[in-house]
């Protein structure tokens, strides 16, 4: 566990984490974002969440109720990525979930808490290697297809060691798109969803001396959607019906992406001091093809009901860059290396982001048929630069024996730059054009924690804590003038969202954590209070269809969590991971959103609980039987709709199982996830366009939003051999 930038014990940290170690990533057979996402209490997940057009890189996840874009830090070892970066497992050491603000150590974006995905350190004295084959079906879908191979070399003993792993996997799509021919006959084009999925890590690790180490890390992944995994969510179920999608011409959509992180890091560990310097580079792109013909049809049937376009096929390109160059220097010293009883670590930190969002322009002929100019809806080219400057440090004092004084600080300096940028298209009438100014900002500012801690003996100790997050504002383009009414009925004008600016939240927590039955069992209890100010949170605009960002009023969340592990009977091979987290969020001063005060918190689920269970026995003295499986919950969530309502999200249930036999140096498994084959909603996305409306009885038009939604019962057979 190194959730305070340092290895111990996880009884030890006076915090509430979750930590899945490779054992039981590997007993569980979890591999990518929603097998582990759904088991972790008090964490929930949302795509478009944050208003990003994009299909491949909306998702957010949110901890103890703190919803919303750049929430929640996700790290692949000492690099912060997007939070919609989900590595598969292969080549994982443990995941760290750590939950309240981490601003002290981690920054901004940690004010709800933060996932850390360590990988696995290169062996200096033991030459290894894995490889693993699976395949079955998806309900609906077709054959799925996972093979992956590591392996470690022992270049010089004691001294260089390589680790190399290299993973494919195909799960094949269970989405029907149909959509009429020339002579108006329906076709089926089935698979859509389909993913293709090719990731890869290499880690050099070289003991320069016996107090320096060096490595150098690689790690990517590319990812290509044919087709989305979603479908329609009528309304008021807000729920997925069928698995089979209506559209109105024959329009094949895609997501293509792939990201990347190069780093080197230098370890120093002698008489009490170990420095750590890391330096790292991530590169993303993704570029996604989007049908919009429905919803964009409807739009000039209103506006331009003199002319008739013949319901051309209308789709929308988006291309969406991001470079992060990341530095951090880290001391810590242990206890009496500076004074009796006062340990602890400073640091400094820099980054340098880059992001750069194109939605090229697409000619629709029709239009310049019908003397309709610009010949496409609308053209952005969005372009930022970030840069992070931190100071921070956390010191550890022990008052008297036992009782421990955690103090942390973190002094930022943090400047944004949006650049001029200029849109076109028939949207931005009646020039067809609209210039956008460069936006510049800064801020700094302190983020404080104060811990206080009582150890039990060895077992575990007792906490309070108080600390502060905090995540920066942005800026957004100028919205087309077919938002004036949505801005009016806000009472705000399109200039005032520009910008947006950071909010802040206060988190107080006590807890106990400790050891049970004799050291078998571990367990740890927390409650937490969250104070949070001038919320971003991301409006939906009913007319336009364009989400913006804003801030909100205040909230208060309160909630705790319980979690226990480990083996409850001795002598009996069974272990057992269980965990329950509840969180009750109150939105106080709604600010702009249409929704009265001392409503629920949106996006917010009061319960989420996981247990699972694994057991093996012996059948003989060659051969082991084992068993695994977990259910996991995740509570109903109040979405707004944009106008002055909510719809409701259903819960997430998911149950999973495995078992098999293990022989020699082999491994043969059966496995099914989602056994009981549940159509969930994981959240809808906006639309790059406009969005579809569903025509009602009575004439008028209503939302039909489409959403993310769950894969149905996959089952198949693995293979593994170890050597």
């Amino acid at each position: 566990m190194s959730a305070r930038r340092r290895d111990e014990k996880l009884v030890d940290v006076p915090a509430s984490i979750t930590a899945y170690s490779s054992d039981y990533l590997k007993t569980q057979n979890i591999q990518n974002f929603t097998d582990y996402a759904t088991r972790i209490p008090n964490l929930s997940f949302q795509y478009g969440l944050s208003g990003n057009l994009l299909w491949g890189g909306s998702r957010e996840t949110a901890i103890r109720g703190v919803a919303g874009t750049g929430t929640t830090a996700y790290y692949i070892n000492d690099t912060p990525v997007p939070s919609s970066v989900s590595p598969l497992t292969l080549n994982l050491d443990r995941i760290e979930v750590l939950k309240g603000p981490q601003g002290t150590l981690f920054g901004a974006s940690s004010m709800g808490g933060n996932l850390r995905f360590i990988t696995r350190q290169a062996s200096l004295t033991e030459n290894s290697g894995t490889v693993e084959v699976q395949g079955g079906g998806t309900k609906g879908g077709g054959f799925d297809f996972d093979g992956n191979g590591q392996a470690n070399f022992v270049l010089v003993p004691d001294r260089i060691g390589l680790d190399v792993a290299l993973g494919y996997t195909h799960d094949s799509g269970f989405i029907t798109r149909r959509f009429p021919d020339a002579s108006g006959q329906l076709i089926s084009k089935k698979g859509q969803g389909r993913n293709d999925i090719v990731t890869g890590s290499v880690t050099l690790r070289m003991k320069l001396t016996d107090t320096l180490e060096a490595s150098i890390n690689g790690i990517g992944q590319t990812s290509h959607l044919h087709g989305f995994p979603a479908a329609y969510l009528p309304l008021p179920g807000y729920e997925p019906v069928s698995y089979i999608v209506d559209r109105d011409r024959d329009v094949q959509e895609y997501s293509k992406d792939r990201w990347g992180i190069g780093s080197f890091v230098l370890n120093y560990a002698a008489d009490g001091v170990s420095i750590v310097s890391s330096t790292s580079y991530f590169a993303r792109r993704i570029k996604e093809r989007e049908d919009n013909t429905e919803g964009t049809n409807l739009y000039f049937a209103e506006v331009e009901p003199d002319i008739d376009l013949g319901n051309p096929a209308v789709y929308q390109d988006t291309i969406a860059t991001n470079r992060l160059f990341t530095h951090e220097d880290r001391l810590s010293f242990d206890e009496g290396t500076i004074l009796p009883r006062l340990s602890g670590m400073v640091g400094v930190y820099y980054q340098h982001e880059f992001v750069s969002t194109n939605m090229p322009p697409v000619s629709i002929p029709e239009l310049t048929a019908a003397g309709i100019e610009p010949d496409h809806l609308g053209s952005t080219d969005l372009v930022n630069h970030n840069d992070d400057i931190a100071l921070f440090s956390e010191l550890y004092y022990e008052v008297l024996p036992k009782l421990t004084l955690t103090v942390g600080l973190r002094k930022y300096w943090i400047r944004q730059k949006t650049d001029a940028s200029v849109d076109t298209g028939y949207l931005f009438a009646p020039e067809g054009i609209s210039v956008n100014p460069e936006i510049k900002n800064s801020e700094s500012g302190l983020i404080p924690k104060a811990v206080i801690s009582y150890k039990i003996g060895d077992q575990g100790n007792i906490y309070a804590s108080a600390s502060k997050g905090f995540r920066v504002g942005g800026s957004e383009q100028l919205l087309p003038d077919i938002c004036s009414a949505d801005l009016e009925n806000l009472g705000i004008d399109a200039e005032q969202l520009r910008q947006y600016k950071s909010d802040t939240l206060w988190s107080y927590e006590v807890g106990v954590k400790g050891r049970l039955a004799n050291g078998r069992l571990s367990a740890s209890v927390a409650a937490f209070q969250i104070d949070w100010s001038d919320i971003q949170q991301s409006i939906f605009l009913p007319t336009c269809t364009l989400p913006v960002t804003t801030n909100a009023g205040k909230a208060r969340i309160r909630g705790g969590e319980f979690e226990l592990s480990g083996r409850p009977f001795a002598g009996v091979p069974f272990s057992i991971q269980l965990g329950l987290g509840y969180t009750d969020g109150v939105l106080q001063e709604p600010g702009l959103l249409p929704q009265p005060a001392n409503s629920p918190l949106p996006l917010v689920p009061k319960w989420t609980g996981t247990i699972s269970g694994y057991y093996e026995v012996p059948l003989s003295d060659a051969v082991q039987l084992f068993m695994a499986a977990d259910y996991s919950y995740t509570g109903s969530v109040k979405v707004s709709d944009g106008d002055s309502g909510f719809y409701t999200r259903k819960p997430i249930n998911m149950v999973n199982g495995n078992i098999g036999v293990s022989f020699g140096s082999s491994q043969l498994m059966f496995y099914v996830k989602n056994l009981l084959d549940k159509r969930l909603n994981f959240g809808n996305q906006p639309s790059a366009g406009f969005e579809r409306q569903e025509l009602l009885e009575d004439g008028s038009y209503q939302r039909l939003p489409r959403g993310v939604v769950s894969q149905p019962r996959q089952m198949g057979v693995q293979y593994q051999l170890n050597f």
